[in-house]
């Protein structure tokens, strides 16, 4: 994680990288590092260090905002609800610690310098890609983080990735197994198929009326009409607080002048160039005709300055330019190597220098055009600038404002008006809606349907807690009409009970029709009703549409007696016979799809060692888990 972090450098990702580090992470120092919020209700406690359930729920808020930041629209929040994702965010706090007692048991430390040198390589904190105290402060608290506490968390990811390069060095994948990996990836197999369809069968099946009542009779809970609720809701989210944010336009004018460096674009510069490359390791005698063949054709073009163009289609080496008569486009200093650029940005327009020397080779240039350095004025980024200071503020006055609309509408039970009245809320209406969910939008939340369906909301009528359904997202809810759970009566479902019951009956026809062909082709028989399909080569990498129930029966069929043959029923209920009659090696693997194969054999093996090493920790550790009914923990 933390190589992905000094990666990532600008766009979502910049702004995904807050999001990330506020997981399982000072130049303050550190009393512990199994420091924990003062609270009584500890959840779990691993070699006497506790892991308070505050602790246990902002964790689970911290994850839930790393998927809304990378999954962007498709996120669904309500997956946090399910035991087995807060299972896994616990099983992860319990192996942080165990881990980091590990560290500190080695002697492990992180240096004032080494955790400095970290927070500085970070993208987000940077401004003109040079660490900015200014702007680190500032992005900690729009995430409502101090400056200790991060550290705190960074200190602690450093520990971790340090215990866990030992084994990320040591592991090695044989060249032996990763030429086996991909020749079973790539080896292919000539198959032809054969589907019986059980719908073939529908025709000849009759289903009683006894035999319908008989499956009612067993299985009415299947048709069981969940109760269902209307609801009026309000709704509480961070959006809300910023609208009614009024900024001052002094206050806008003078976040501009302490952030001129955020809306200044730095002179970029258009350029065409030829190239003549030398390869890595050229001899001097390489070097020496490359750059005599650069030299001429410095000279062709300051004879001919308008053929420039012309000139880079037929001889330039940069083959990705010279189609364009080598041209670069607009760019900034800091896009190209230090020798190109400090030319470059020497140049007047229209000038043609060179041969300039980089790690490339010799390249002619020409300077086509010029982008003064400007920042841009007030009245452009205004608007801009409003709404950061406006999500600054909301972000401060959201727990405030939170507190309120949960407080009101506890202790104004019997109606949502009021809490709408003080904040400015909408009141919205749900459509009918069961425990299950479904249409009721953001109400689909398992905590809040759990409430809305709870014996305090149908029987005395009053408002839901505040629910967060989302990061910086409050509901409450309460009850306009009810119908209860009842039983579909036999007559309004016997004709899908009857479809169902032919349905099963004739997937068992199918499958047993498709077994006795199968028998036929094995002892050498080709049975006149089998029409095999046209011919197709597939191998584990180019399934093309090869249903998934067949995969595995293709390439673990023995092939040493072809045709081989093997039946399968899909997803569907067909049953399928597949027909293999010649299987082909896979191409040779370059040596790039060979050395990406053994790095991710290599990785797996490091992962599983590391794992291993966590699990012999856990073995070894006291954990108690309290009050948390999700089943085992440090798997």
């Amino acid at each position: 994680m933390l190589d992905w972090i000094r990666e990532s450098t600008q766009g979502w990702v910049a702004k995904l990288i807050l999001a990330l580090i506020i997981v399982p992470f000072a130049l303050f120092g550190i009393d512990s590092y199994f420091s924990h919020r003062a609270s009584d209700d500890t959840i779990a406690i691993v070699n006497g260090s506790k892991i308070s359930r505050t602790a246990f729920e902002d964790a689970i808020k911290e994850q839930r905002a790393i998927l809304a930041a990378s999954m962007g629209a498709n996120f669904d929040p309500h997956v946090f609800d399910e035991p087995q994702i807060r299972i896994s965010i616990l099983n992860g706090m319990i192996k942080q610690r165990l881990l980091l007692e590990a560290a500190h048991h080695e002697g492990l430390i992180v240096s004032k310098a080494q955790l400095a040198s970290f927070i500085a390589s970070i993208p987000a904190f940077q401004e003109n890609n040079q660490f900015s105290v200014n702007r680190y402060q500032q992005m900690l608290q729009q995430q409502g983080m101090t400056v200790p506490g991060f550290e705190q968390r960074a200190q602690q990811e450093i520990l971790i990735d340090v215990m866990r390069s030992p084994f990320s060095r040591s592991a090695v994948a044989s060249e032996v197994a990763a030429r086996q990996v991909l020749a079973d990836m790539t080896q292919r197999r000539e198959i032809s198929q054969y589907e019986i369809s059980p719908t073939a069968y529908l025709a000849q099946l009759t289903i009683t009326p006894q035999q319908i009542k008989t499956y009612y009779d067993k299985h009415k809970a299947d048709y069981t009409i969940p109760a269902q609720g209307r609801f009026q809701y309000a709704v509480l989210s961070l959006n809300d607080v910023e609208q009614h944010i009024s900024i001052p336009s002094v206050e806008i004018k003078h976040y501009y002048d302490q952030n001129l460096s955020k809306f200044s674009e730095p002179e970029e510069r258009k350029a065409r160039h030829i190239l003549v490359a030398v390869p890595a390791g050229a001899s001097a005698q390489q070097r020496k005709d490359a750059k005599q063949r650069a030299d001429r054709l410095y000279q062709q073009a300051i004879a001919h300055p308008a053929a420039f163009a012309e000139l880079a289609k037929r001889n330039s080496d940069d083959k990705g330019s010279a189609n364009q008569g080598g041209d670069l486009g607009w760019f900034a200093r800091t896009a190209m190597v230090k020798p190109f650029a400090d030319a470059v940005f020497g140049m007047q327009k229209n000038q043609i220098a060179g041969p300039v020397s980089t790690d490339y080779g010799y390249h002619i240039i020409q300077l086509t055009g010029i982008k003064p350095a400007h920042v841009r004025p007030l009245t452009e980024v205004a608007g801009q600038i409003t709404q950061e200071l406006q999500k600054q503020q909301a972000l401060k006055q959201f727990a405030d404002v939170a507190e309120r609309f949960s407080n009101q509408v506890f202790e104004q039970s019997q109606s949502l008006q009021p809490v709408a009245d003080a904040l400015h809320l909408p009141l919205q209406t749900s459509p009918w809606i069961s425990m299950a969910g479904g249409a009721g939008g953001i109400l689909n939340s398992p905590k809040m349907l759990q409430a809305l369906f709870s014996s305090d909301v149908l029987k005395n009528k009053r408002n839901t807690d505040a629910i967060e359904v989302s990061p910086n997202t409050l509901v409450s809810a309460r009850l306009l009409d009810y119908k209860p759970a009842y039983i579909q009566s036999l007559n309004a479902v016997s004709a899908s009970i009857m479809q169902q019951l032919k349905l099963q009956q004739a997937r068992v026809m199918a499958q047993k029709q498709g077994l006795a062909l199968l028998d036929q082709l094995k002892a050498g028989k080709e049975p006149a009703a089998v029409h095999w399909s046209a011919f197709v080569w597939v191998s584990r990498d180019h399934l093309q549409t090869i249903d998934p129930a067949l995969v595995t029966g293709i390439f673990s069929a023995n092939a040493k007696k072809l045709p081989a043959y093997f039946g399968a029923t899909s997803a569907s209920g067909n049953y399928i016979l597949v027909r293999i009659t010649q299987v082909m090696p896979g191409p040779a693997p370059d040596a790039a799809q060979f050395k990406a194969v053994q790095t991710q054999m290599a990785n797996t093996e490091a992962e599983q060692a590391f794992s291993d090493y966590i699990s012999g920790l856990s073995t070894k550790a006291k954990i108690e888990i309290k009050d948390i009914p999700f089943g085992k923990l440090v798997q």
